[in-house]
Parts: C-alpha cells; structure tokens; sequence
C-alpha cells in the first residue's frame, strides 16, 4: 500500500467527510521519527494530524515492524479518552485499508519534554508531571481483564522493543546476554496494566498544569516496570551526554513521585537493558563515544550486580 502524499490529503480528506466539501486545505509533514508519515492538514476552524506507519523503520539495521501498530495507537488512544481524558489525543477517523488515522492536534501553548532536555534544562515541576501521569495511566488501567484481551497480544512489544533492544544489545554483549534474555522472558510473562512502550521525553508534551502523551504504537499489557524504565534510561544518559547531575537527581526524583505498580527489581533489570539498547541497539542515541563507554559500564553494572534502585541511581 503506497504511502499517503500531502499533496494527496485534502481530497482523502474531503472524500472521508473529515473535511467540508469546497474547502481549502493546507498540508504540512510533521516529524513522524524513524517509523512513520505524520501529516498536518489544517482549514478554516479545524485541523487534524494524519499518521501512517512504515512497514520497517529507517535505521541503519533490519527492523521490521507491523503496520497493524498504528491501530493498537488508535485503540489505545481511545481507551485514554475514557480512562484518562485529556492525556492524549483523541481519534478522528481510522483507514484500516489504508493502514492509517486521524487524530486531533495538541492545543497550543505545549513545550516537546525531549527539546528542554536536549538544551540541558531539567526542570523537576516536569518531571512530577511525568510520574503523576504514567502513575495514573499504570494504576487506572491495572487488572483490568478486558483490557488484558484487548492489548494482550506480545507483537507490538517483541517487534517494537525486546527484539531491537534486548536481544540486539544481548548479541553485542555476551557477558550479559543470559541476563538480558531471562529479564526477557519475565517482561513477556508479566500482564499487570496497560504499558506505553514509549515513554519518552520526546513523546511528552508540557504544559504549566499537566502532559500529553504522544505515539502509543508499541502499547501493549505487560509490565509497568518497562514504562518507568524507559523513561529513567533517558534521564540516566541525558546527565551522562550533559555531564550533569541534575539529572541523576531528576531520575530519582521521578522514581519518588511514581506511585504506580512497577517493583523496584524489575524497573532495575530493565534499566541496564534499556541503557545498553540505547548504545548498542537498533534505535541507538547519537552519543558521544566516551558516553557510550560510560552507558555500557553502568549497563552491565546494572544486569551484573543487581543493585537496588536507590543505588542505580546515586551516581
């Protein structure tokens, strides 16, 4: 199936009633990342974002993914609204032909989490909103046995995360590889609450009062200890890359904040691996290389003496 063009949406738009007859369109490419077109189409009184996954995602290596995720988006997104109102986008108009949909715009006056981090500001009212959040969304959703049926499937998280990153960082490190796979296998047998699996900076948009979440393609239920983890990995590498123990400190403090059910165990294991997927895996950071020595030290570190989390993060 051909990828949309923009020069192709105000009529698809049109013939789908998203958009008046007659009216007049403007289109614009948002960044859709490594996996995705993410279209703007705006006119008079309304606009709507337009999202369409790529069969394998631009890295440098083979990563193959499903284009049924952008309907596990959709479907998460749209149990957000019900559970969680106002923490994500809501849903337009779904394609399943076509493999894409619509969602609505975030409101104005929004800061991308990830461009404050990238300028070396860690700001603590942020990171409380982003514990508060991923608290609300893991507790609200926690065993919930429709929810389980609905997102119960293990794809999105094997093609979207433990396959480039665990096993992609294991086949580069064989001191670690056993650990890396049994933290795998418990990942893959754990269905607490409804996971992000993207729980990241750049998928976060601030306000003054709270944060909206963005991309939800690798949500699945599974392990709320991977949300947190994630999130922590990035905060953990961005001190590292800025030499600044800020955000160390911003990492616990996150973890003080969250009151959701992740086990302290398990967001340890899944750190290190997390860390060193980020160096050594299929979606790695641009990291410098004395950072990327640093990352893979405190990885192992992590998998190899399974220190507590307080410990993990102290620096």
């Amino acid at each position: 199936m051909a990828m949309i063009e923009p020069a192709e949406l105000p009529a698809y738009l049109r013939e789908k009633r998203v958009v008046p007859p007659d009216t007049e369109v403007e289109v614009s490419s948002l960044s859709g990342g490594i996996s995705n077109v993410v279209l703007l189409a705006e006119w008079h009184r309304g606009a709507v974002v337009v999202k369409q996954p790529h069969a394998e995602l631009a890295v440098d290596d083979v990563w193959p993914f499903d284009r049924q995720r952008v309907f596990v988006e959709r479907d998460c997104m749209s149990v957000l609204a019900e559970r969680l109102p106002s923490s994500a986008p809501e849903v337009v108009f779904s394609d399943e032909e076509r493999f894409l949909f619509g969602m609505t715009l975030a409101p104005p006056g929004g800061t991308i989490w990830k461009h404050e981090h990238d300028a070396g500001i860690a700001d603590p009212k942020r990171t409380d909103l982003a514990a508060q959040l991923l608290s609300r969304m893991h507790t609200e959703t926690a065993n919930d046995a429709a929810l389980e049926a609905r997102f119960g499937a293990n794809w999105p998280l094997i093609q979207g995360r433990i396959d480039p990153y665990h096993r992609t960082a294991a086949a580069a490190h064989e001191d670690v590889a056993d650990r890396i796979e049994h933290e795998v296998q418990r990942l893959l047998a754990t269905r607490s609450c409804l996971v992000h699996g993207d729980f990241s900076p750049k998928n976060l948009i601030a306000y003054p009062n709270r944060m909206l979440m963005l991309d939800f393609e690798v949500a699945h239920y599974g392990d709320p200890a991977f949300d947190v983890a994630f999130l922590l990995a990035l905060l953990v590498l961005d001190g590292m890359r800025h030499d600044d123990p800020t955000f160390l400190l911003e990492s616990r403090r996150f973890w003080d904040i969250y009151d959701g059910p992740a086990e302290e165990a398990a967001v340890v294991a899944e750190l290190g691996c997390i860390v060193l997927a980020r160096v050594d895996g299929k979606s790695r950071l641009p990291l410098a290389r004395e950072v990327q020595v640093r990352g893979r030290n405190y990885a192992r570190h992590l998998l190899l003496d399974e220190p507590s989390l307080e410990e993990a993060l102290s620096g």
